[in-house]
């Protein structure tokens, strides 16, 4: 049997598929990111699953996706940890920037990019990505991702840039006192997650004037900036986009890719159960 699971910071979902290629298990445990989390943390949160060590013994292949594993050691320390759990099988690690081309090219050239929580881009030649931009996280990057919408609109709340009444509902629906966000973004150790969940105020007034100006301007940015990288693929290759962000406003994506003369592919939400299919 094969167990393919997609892993982020907070949770990892798993599927187990029987050598006739059909899903006989769901499982999810904690998140598997090497850079946010120690080995014995690691293995704890698989063991969160206690439900998937019963197959363990008839697992012969392991293929994880999973966020922080771009560095060939971050894939070890994880190879090495299901190696503990799962003796039997042959062990595969994978970013998440591969499960989202995988999971919307398939085994087809193409341009992915994820917009979640946070957001990345690469090329994909029907096997690897073979180009990106790198990932500097939400200091310098991100653009377009769930903490880069959170930090525009606690930035606007305060230059009073979004309209007064939904100053207002901003103010009652998230806390936006001065020390407690500076302390969330400069000490915590998951500031981009923290911004990420202000985001929620877009979906919350989605058919707000303000809001859809904010997408635009970020599905603009994102396109005229980021893809830039990839311009000598412009004009023959589609962008896929993976991811919440991207998913849940889908029309304002649309318009700016279509506005700046990219080409739209596939937009998946999560890319799990496409990965199954790629898998088998």
């Amino acid at each position: 049997m094969k167990l393919i699971a997609d892993a982020g910071s907070t949770k990892t979902d798993w599927r187990l598929v029987n050598n006739e290629g059909i899903v006989v298990g769901a499982f999810e445990s904690g998140g598997l990111n090497p850079i946010v989390f120690d080995d014995e943390t690691l293995k704890k949160n698989i063991a969160d699953s206690g439900e998937l060590f019963n197959f363990s013994d008839n697992i012969s292949e392991v293929h994880l996706y999973a966020a922080g594993s771009d560095e060939p050691h971050a894939q070890q320390r994880l190879k090495h940890i299901l190696s503990d759990v799962f003796e039997q099988a042959r062990i595969n690690i994978y970013n998440d920037l591969l499960a989202a081309a995988r999971a919307t090219a398939g085994k087809n050239e193409g341009l992915v990019a994820i917009m979640g929580t946070g957001s990345n881009s690469g090329y994909y030649n029907g096997s690897e990505i073979v180009k990106t931009i790198g990932h500097f996280g939400y200091a310098l990057m991100d653009d377009a991702s769930g903490n880069w919408f959170g930090r525009q609109l606690i930035r606007d709340y305060y230059f009073e840039i979004m309209p007064q009444r939904l100053r207002r509902a901003f103010k009652k629906a998230h806390k936006v006192d001065e020390d407690y966000i500076k302390t969330h973004i400069y000490l915590s150790d998951k500031p981009n997650a923290f911004l990420a969940a202000y985001s929620v105020f877009m979906f919350e007034h989605y058919e707000e004037h303000y809001i859809k100006q904010l997408l635009h301007r970020g599905f603009t940015q994102f396109m005229e900036y980021e893809m830039n990288a990839y311009r000598e693929w412009k004009a023959q290759l589609p962008v896929h986009f993976v991811g919440s962000i991207a998913f849940f406003y889908q029309r304002e994506l649309k318009e700016a890719v279509e506005k700046t003369g990219w080409k739209l592919g596939k937009i998946v939400r999560k890319p799990l159960d496409n990965l199954v299919e790629y898998h088998v």
